[in-house]
Order: C-alpha cells, then sequence, then structure tokens
C-alpha cells in the first residue's frame, strides 16, 4: 500500500498517463510482493504444478504403450494442453477475487477496480508465460526437439485465452458481490469437470460425434486444439473455430463490467 501511497503527492506535478503508469507499476509490485514476498517457494510452485501433472500424465501414456499423441511428442503434448489451461485458471480465478473484494486500496482517488484488475492480469499472465516457456525449454533439452509452426498463431490463441480467463473472472467475480454461494458453485463446476474437458490429454478427433458436438461449445477446447495446431506441423485439428472464442470472451468481458459496475454501485 505504501507504493500507492506515495503517488498522492504527484499528481499535481504528472500528467493523467504518467500517473497511470505509476499506479499499475506499484500495484504490481504489491501483487508480485503479496503473492511471493521474499521467498522463491510461490514461483517454485507456479512450475513444479504443471510439472506434476505432466508427469502423471506421461507415466500414464507410457504405460499405455504410447510415446506419441496425434503425431506429437507425449511430454510436448501435455506440456502444450496443461500450462495454457492453468494459466486460464489462474487468472480468471485472480480476477474473481479482484472483482469481489472491496481493496482498501480504492480510497486514493488515483486506484480504480479495473487498474487492480489489470495489474493483476499483467502478472498472472507474464507469470504463465515465464513458466511455459521453461516447461517447453525443459522438454527440448530433455531430446523433445520441435519448431514452432506459426508463432503469430501461439500469441494470438494465448491472448484469446487470457480473454476468456478475463471474461469468467469478472463475471464470477461480480456475481459474488451479490450472491457470496456462486463462488462455491463456480470452484465446483469449473474446477474438476472444465479440467477434464478441455481437450488437455485428448484431441477432438478422437471423441465420438455427439460426445465431440457438446464439447467444442467449450471455448478452452478450442484454444488447447489451436496452440497445439499452431506449435506443430504434424497437428492439425479441422474443430477450431476462433471466431467463437473471440465473440465468446467479448460477450464475457463486456457483460462481466457491465454487471461488476451494476453490483459495484449497489454495494456503496
Amino acid at each position: 500500500m505504501t507504493h500507492v501511497a506515495s503517488l498522492a503527492g504527484q499528481v499535481e506535478r504528472d500528467g493523467a498517463f504518467t500517473i497511470q503508469c505509476r499506479v499499475l507499476h506499484a500495484l504490481i509490485l504489491r501483487d508480485v510482493k503479496g503473492r511471493f514476498g521474499g521467498r522463491r517457494l510461490g514461483f517454485m510452485w507456479a512450475l513444479l504444478e504443471p510439472c506434476l501433472f505432466i508427469t502423471l500424465f506421461v507415466a500414464m501414456f507410457q504405460l499405455l504403450g504410447r510415446t506419441s499423441q496425434s503425431g506429437v511428442d507425449v511430454p510436448l503434448f501435455f506440456v502444450t494442453g496443461i500450462a495454457p489451461f492453468l494459466m486460464f485458471r489462474d487468472l480468471y480465478a485472480a480476477i474473481a477475487g479482484e472483482a469481489k473484494t472491496n481493496n482498501p486500496l480504492l480510497m486514493f482517488p488515483q486506484v480504480s477496480k479495473t487498474d487492480l484488475i489489470f495489474a493483476s492480469v499483467i502478472v498472472n499472465v507474464l507469470l504463465s508465460i515465464t513458466v511455459f516457456i521453461l516447461l517447453l525449454c525443459g522438454c527440448y533439452a530433455l531430446g523433445y526437439t520441435f519448431q514452432v509452426y506459426d508463432p503469430l498463431g501461439v500469441l494470438v490463441t494465448l491472448a484469446l485465452l487470457v480473454a476468456l480467463g478475463l471474461g469468467l473472472g469478472l463475471v464470477i467475480g461480480a456475481l459474488t458481490i451479490r450472491y457470496e454461494f456462486i463462488s462455491s458453485i463456480a470452484q465446483a463446476v469449473l474446477g474438476r469437470p472444465l479440467f477434464l474437458c478441455s481437450g488437455l490429454f485428448f484431441t477432438a478427433d478422437i471423441l465420438p460425434p455427439k460426445a465431440r458436438e457438446y464439447a467444442l461449445y467449450n471455448p478452452v477446447l478450442h484454444c488447447i486444439e489451436s496452440i497445439r495446431s499452431t506449435m506443430f506441423a504434424s497437428f492439425d485439428s479441422r474443430y477450431v473455430d476462433l471466431s467463437y472464442v473471440f465473440s465468446f470472451a467479448v460477450i464475457m468481458i463486456a457483460f462481466g463490467l457491465m454487471m461488476l459496475s451494476f453490483f459495484d454501485r449497489q454495494r456503496r
């Protein structure tokens, strides 16, 4: 909070854009310090969690005698599914937390709830992308070589996944302001079920037609399929529809922002 408080005396000297940048910088430092403090354990867990999932699923596939999935080495297949999904999961959880909380920092006129949310997005995305890159480098060092087929496509898909996480977090956070039980329901519905239905350990191709029809309503599945399609030339998904993901994300963000503004005014 001291980082933000120190900005109060600079408002008259600096322009609006400079102040906004200083506020975001202070909030990012606060978020990083609150999450990690002076310890490295927080970052190590961010790296260890996907490693545990990947190791578990790779071991299961090896027991079944499978070394590749849809033309992609099994470790790379799971890295490109699990790491992006955990970014999405951690992002919507963090945004929901910021959206529903009446943070004491909001008493400063320079700080808005949008600033808190934006700072949380930056911290979570940078951390998740760093972990994703480290995991890919680890696979490469272990001999699972690859060449990124479409780097721009990977970045676009990750951006859409971030937008989905932002939109979902805003909706959950806004609803929780008015209905506290929504948080528990969201955790139950969006926890393990979403993990199992988002293509982390399967592809849309292998699903029965009727199951695939329902699974493709999940925009996260489209993103996971797209990341693998743009990462590896050997992986080709016929079912990716990024326009559907974009529309879904825009609607969620707009709906979430409207509800957040409405319920916040009611709370005051």
